[in-house]
């Protein structure tokens, strides 16, 4: 995997911001993605000497964490888009984990990275080829077993929903192209399918399922 699966193993990321000391910077920008369902114990329902036990079912979408990183950082977040930002052509950059909400017209980034990690279980089996004179990797694929985590941050303990989703992934690497097809650099397109996990919604239990996916390859540059 690249850069943000390495830099936010369980600690995560600490970075107050996405905004660099050069005079130019080309940012790749990628939609993070749940589509996952909760699952909690529902209360017992008496009818005569029928005593019913249901579990709940809950979709959880990339809207409702927009929702729960909203309360966390008292802002409004309805609307928003959930970002990774990697700076491109810079190897030993840092992702970032940013929510993109636009207010009276004006765009506002804000960076919600400290809250998000990814755990490498095993290491990876790998599909690529790479120049042995210069020794530049290709695009390729990537194959593991990972482990995506929501959770609440000491500067930010009002996350209400917290969860970890762990499941095999594959990490497709694809060519970033500019102008005239010159090829800016590479772009991970990752998901973990069917992943299984565990959470809590304001201090009530439940297991999750589903996937998480990080997809796109939007190029832009940064004054």
């Amino acid at each position: 995997m690249k850069t943000y699966l390495k830099l936010v193993l369980f600690a995560c990321l600490t970075s107050a911001g996405v905004s660099s000391s050069q005079a130019t910077q080309t940012n790749l920008l990628q939609a993070l993605s749940f589509k996952l369902t909760a699952w909690s114990q529902g209360a017992p329902v008496t009818n005569g000497n029928t005593v019913t036990i249901k579990a709940n079912s809950q979709s959880v979408v990339t809207k409702d964490i927009l929702t729960w990183l909203g309360v966390a950082t008292t802002n409004n977040f309805t609307g928003a888009q959930l970002l990774m930002v990697n700076q491109l052509g810079v190897p030993s950059s840092k992702s970032h984990t940013i929510v993109r909400v636009k207010v009276a017209g004006v765009t506002n980034n804000v960076d919600v990275s400290a809250f998000f990690g990814v755990v490498t279980y095993a290491p990876t089996v790998n599909s690529y080829s790479y120049n042995v004179s210069n020794n530049i990797v290709s695009a390729g694929k990537y194959y593991g077993y990972w482990g995506f985590y929501f959770l609440e941050t000491t500067n930010n303990p009002l996350l209400p929903v917290t969860f970890h989703v762990n499941g095999f992934g594959v990490d497709s690497v694809v060519n970033v192209t500019g102008k005239n097809k010159v090829v800016l650099g590479l772009a991970d397109q990752f998901g973990i399918t069917n992943g299984v996990g565990t959470g809590q919604m304001n201090g009530n239990p439940f297991l999750v399922t589903g996937n998480v996916s990080i997809t796109g390859k939007t190029v832009e540059t940064q004054p």
